[in-house]
């Protein structure tokens, strides 16, 4: 290990979900020093999300040779950590985290937000707007000019997020909605379940009582990306994201009138949010007449990016454009 005076003060971001957590260490200056990517950190998402994180941190410092003495904070953005009146992590709010994710390794302050948090202020720089997180999970979170948070949620609104586009199409498959262009979907949702052919899902699926809830669940989102593949050739495959991009639109236009400056900038975060098959369809669906116009802006930094940007801010130091091409140059 190296000793203090050879490693340069740093801040520790951390973006974690439900698929994937990730680590970036960065100088004062926004420069990354090393990162690393780990299991899911997302507790209700992974039963082994303390370590994943734990893991994930480590790594990251090893990679680095960091001096863990020498970080100056943490933040984590954090899949499913609630927010007062939410409707999703009830129980698991930022003194939860702490005790949750000990990080013993480290010495210094730590912050723990919702993932949605870090995704909105490094898409939008601390600019009022809304921030769709859609991947694993989901979340539609307004920050407004005040710095005033609220969730779509907080009207018991939930949009959904990769595993349930593959519910809705499952679904569509069993109740007997495809059609001839849907052969290649219909077949690939066989093979995913190993399936000879529909009545055989039928049985697999109900087969599933001894199967792990965080275990079903990655089964229906590792079938996502096949979905927005065959949008625009699968009519079922199209309903299904034309589906969640409406519902997503209803959590967005909740908000918007929330925030004083129109057309609301939008941004989007998540590996299913970002895909064009869902960005173009939610993008329709946004256009509604006599709402708050709104616009779909593209993010000035990734997750991971906004947790860093939020590390350095809680710290004091220059946030200058220097500074975020740095770290946005580090994803």
């Amino acid at each position: 290990m190296t000793t203090p005076s050879s490693t340069p003060p740093f801040v520790v971001a951390v973006d974690a979900g439900g698929t994937a957590t990730r680590v970036g260490c960065y100088a004062l200056d926004g420069t990354l020093l090393s990162s690393a990517t780990g299991a899911a950190g997302a507790a209700h998402h992974d039963d082994d999300a303390a370590r994943n994180l734990t893991d994930a941190v480590s790594a990251a410092l090893t990679s680095g040779g960091l001096d863990p003495a020498a970080a100056r904070g943490l933040t984590a953005g954090v899949a499913g950590i609630g927010r007062p009146g939410s409707n999703q992590g009830v129980g698991r709010d930022g003194a939860w985290a702490a005790s949750f994710y000990p990080l013993d390794l480290l010495d210094c302050p730590r912050t723990f937000v919702n993932d949605a948090v870090v995704a909105h202020r490094g898409a939008l720089l601390d600019q009022a707007g809304i921030v769709v997180v859609a991947g694993t999970g989901s979340m539609v979170l307004a920050i407004d000019e005040n710095g005033v948070e609220v969730e779509s949620g907080q009207f018991q609104h939930y949009a959904g997020a990769a595993r349930h586009v593959a519910f809705d199409v499952v679904h569509q498959v069993l109740a007997g909605r495809a059609e001839p262009a849907d052969g290649e979907l219909v077949a690939r949702v066989l093979e995913h379940w190993g399936a000879a052919d529909v009545d055989a899902l039928r049985l697999a699926l109900r087969q599933q009582d001894d199967v792990a809830h965080n275990d079903v669940k990655r089964a229906f989102g590792s079938f996502a990306p096949v979905v927005t593949k065959l949008a625009d050739t699968s009519p079922l495959a199209d309903r299904a994201l034309r589906r969640l991009a409406d519902v997503t639109a209803d959590g967005v236009l909740l908000l918007a009138p929330l925030l004083r400056d129109t057309p609301v900038p939008v941004s989007l975060a998540g590996s299913l949010a970002l895909d064009p098959a869902f960005s173009t369809r939610l993008d329709a669906a946004l256009d509604v007449p006599g709402a708050t116009p709104v616009h779909l802006a593209p993010p000035a930094l990734d997750p991971l990016g906004g947790a860093g940007f939020l590390a350095l801010r809680r710290l004091g130091a220059p946030l200058g454009p220097e500074v975020v091409r740095r770290l946005g140059s580090s994803g």
